[in-house]
């Protein structure tokens, strides 16, 4: 039996878009990007950015577990943006992940002390974009604010909001869709730009190297099993695969039914 060695293939550059995470950081960290991307979404034509970060870290200072940001701003009004691209539903649960998200988000804003007052907590909007339906009601956005159970239209007005983004791939040139919003033209000729760029080709190479590594490795473990199925010796199976001894013990172990 001969085994040959598999190659991953990277998608071509024009199939990315911003559900690709790589690409999203790139494209978020440049503030017009991200002022077109939530003035679309929170649908303010004059929204207006005063600070733009991306993979941006908020510590828990009682030593619990951190957050990290994947995009994060502050308005011009001081309200705080996060928007998290979340292209895996399935692992977590995406509801609870943003309640934790708006809580410790608020944690280093105020200072402590009598004089502090929470009237002056800023707004917080915690916004996740994801390629399912996660309400399963076929709505392209869900907006979440805190209102009263017992009378209806009653807002706690405690300044925070949550939305959740249903998103479905499309490109620019789609013949479906009519409207050419500027804003949609202004973000499209952004992420053209930063394709184009020396610093997206590092990141490009690096991300996706790193995720043919993994990807090798894979298929490596997964060539391991067959030949494990079919009886083949150790020392063959580590000469073919290039797995370790224990990487490939612990593969027996894996498939020994309890």
């Amino acid at each position: 039996m001969e085994y040959e060695n598999r190659n991953d293939i990277l998608p071509e550059d024009d199939e990315l878009n911003l559900s690709d995470f790589a690409l999203f950081l790139s494209v978020m960290k440049n503030r017009e990007a991200y002022e077109c991307t939530l003035s679309i979404i929170m649908n303010e034509p004059d929204l207006k950015l005063a600070e733009v970060k991306v993979e941006q870290v908020v510590l828990n200072r009682s030593g619990k577990r951190a957050i990290r940001m994947d995009a994060w701003a502050v308005g011009m009004d001081d309200r705080q943006f996060v928007t998290e691209m979340q292209n895996d539903t399935s692992s977590d649960d995406v509801r609870k992940r943003a309640r934790y998200y708006q809580g410790l988000l608020d944690s280093p804003v105020l200072k402590s002390g009598k004089s502090t007052r929470y009237k002056y907590l800023p707004s917080s909007v915690i916004i996740f974009i994801t390629q399912e339906d996660i309400f399963g009601k076929d709505l392209a956005k869900y907006t979440f604010t805190e209102q009263c159970k017992e009378l209806q239209g009653l807002e706690l007005e405690d300044g925070t909001q949550k939305l959740f983004l249903n998103m479905k791939n499309s490109k620019l040139n789609n013949p479906d869709i009519m409207v050419r919003d500027e804003r949609i033209v202004k973000l499209d000729t952004i992420v053209a730009e930063v394709k184009q760029s020396e610093e997206w080709e590092v990141v490009n190479m690096s991300i996706y190297g790193k995720g043919m590594e993994e990807g090798k490795h894979r298929e490596r473990k997964n060539m391991a099993l067959e030949m494990l199925q079919n009886g083949e010796p150790l020392e063959k199976i580590m000469k073919y695969t290039k797995l370790t001894e224990e990487e490939i013990e612990d593969l027996k172990e894996a498939c020994k039914t309890p």
